[in-house]
């Protein structure tokens, strides 16, 4: 009786349920988020055409073409699912009256078949109807529902976030690398003089023009490299690699985020996080004592290497922090130096040549130091994402 009731349910399920023709939301490159998802504010930063090292989430979302390809079909799914639960609730009068037409005919006939199918007709579409209604309202809150997906945006988020701090670290490389080859050539050109003076031999000469040619040469490799870095940009955030899209350097690491940092504490959610480790966790328990035993001992040797994996980017971390601090005691000793060596050559007790080596000192020192702020940034990114669920575990 009860696979002839299903059989009947699901043929009135079918019989009431329409096509969907919902409208699908344009994605990629080009595309135009929804406006009521965002502030007039948050809208405007996404179109101005300037990316922002803190939009890249939303631009992965709403314009990396697969990451907005999957949430707009689970968007549709829900409003399909939606749609569908709505339709069956407005047809639930027909399932009663014909549950009650069973009932009736069975009372009539004394068939308690009859009577037990009405019953059961009635019980069961409701039951049904509710599941779906309960299924839609906690579609989004559900984490289940849209791990994977979430999974995938947070590993596009991380690769763009890379990829803008190795764009910025290439830049702000080529606009250092610029002012010293200037600075070379200067230098080069006072050489000869000297030469032409008899104060400078060939060695000089061959040897200041051989830092300027080294410096070309690193700069047409940089500048094609960070081209290579902007395209791959531009295509994770749903823009077009041929448009001129103004890229804003990526701010200064927030030294206050190292005081969220807690191992011991971090360690424990990233093993509650970790993706590998919950496959893991949820994978089949087996049946023999020897597939129980070695499903153990792969879950506890995934946390303790995770453990150790955690370990590791908490050290990068602090490594980092102890090279940031390093350059910044050598940015600030050759700035204080820098503006003592400018007075001494405006009072002409230093040379040119000598001037223009204490500027290209200067200017290392502030690269290093710019340097190793973009690398603690790109640590703690590591770390942090480690603590979401994405360190690596072999």
């Amino acid at each position: 009786m009860k696979k002839g009731l299903s059989l009947l349910t699901a043929a009135v399920i079918l019989a009431m349920t329409p096509a969907a023709a919902l409208a699908a939301a344009p994605t990629g490159p080009g595309a135009q988020p929804e406006p009521e998802k965002y502030t007039a504010e948050e809208l405007a930063r996404l179109e101005d055409n300037v990316l922002e090292y803190d939009e890249i989430q939303l631009r992965v979302r709403e314009y990396n073409p697969t990451i907005s390809e999957m949430w707009k079909t689970y968007e549709d799914t829900k409003q399909d699912y939606a749609a569908m639960v709505t339709e069956l609730e407005s047809q639930a009068r027909i399932v009663e009256d014909l549950a009650d037409s069973y009932i009736s005919a069975g009372q009539l006939m004394g068939s308690s078949v009859l009577i037990s199918s009405g019953r059961e007709l009635n019980k069961g579409y409701r039951d049904l109807v509710q599941g779906m209604r309960d299924t839609v309202n906690e579609w989004d809150t559900k984490r289940t529902n849209t791990a994977l997906m979430r999974q995938y945006e947070r590993q596009m988020t991380a690769g763009a976030q890379q990829a803008m701090i190795g764009y910025d670290t290439m830049r702000r490389n080529i606009a250092t690398l610029e002012t010293m080859v200037d600075l070379y050539q200067k230098q080069c050109e006072m050489y000869e003089r000297m030469q032409a003076l008899g104060m400078a031999t060939d060695k000089d000469v061959l040897s200041a023009k051989t830092s300027p040619l080294t410096g070309q040469s690193q700069l047409a490799s940089l500048n094609s490299q960070m081209e290579g870095v902007r395209r791959s940009l531009c295509l994770l955030l749903g823009y077009d690699p041929d448009s001129d899209v103004e890229i804003r350097p990526v701010p200064a690491f927030d030294m206050s985020r190292l005081d969220g940092m807690d191992l011991e504490e971090d360690t424990r959610k990233a093993i509650g996080n970790n993706y590998t480790l919950i496959s893991q966790r949820t994978s089949a328990a087996g049946k023999t004592t020897a597939q129980i035993e070695q499903r153990k001992k792969t879950i506890q040797e995934g946390d303790q290497k995770l453990t150790i994996e955690m370990q590791r980017l908490y050290q990068d971390v602090m490594d980092k922090k102890a090279a940031y601090d390093a350059a910044s005691v050598g940015y600030e000793a050759a700035e204080t130096s820098f503006q003592a060596s400018t007075r001494q050559y405006e009072q002409g007790l230093l040379s040119g040549v000598q001037y223009i080596g204490a500027q290209l000192s200067y200017y290392q020192k502030k690269a290093a130091w710019e340097a190793a702020d973009l690398a603690l940034l790109q640590s703690m990114e590591n770390y942090d994402w480690g603590v979401m669920g994405f360190a690596a575990v072999e």
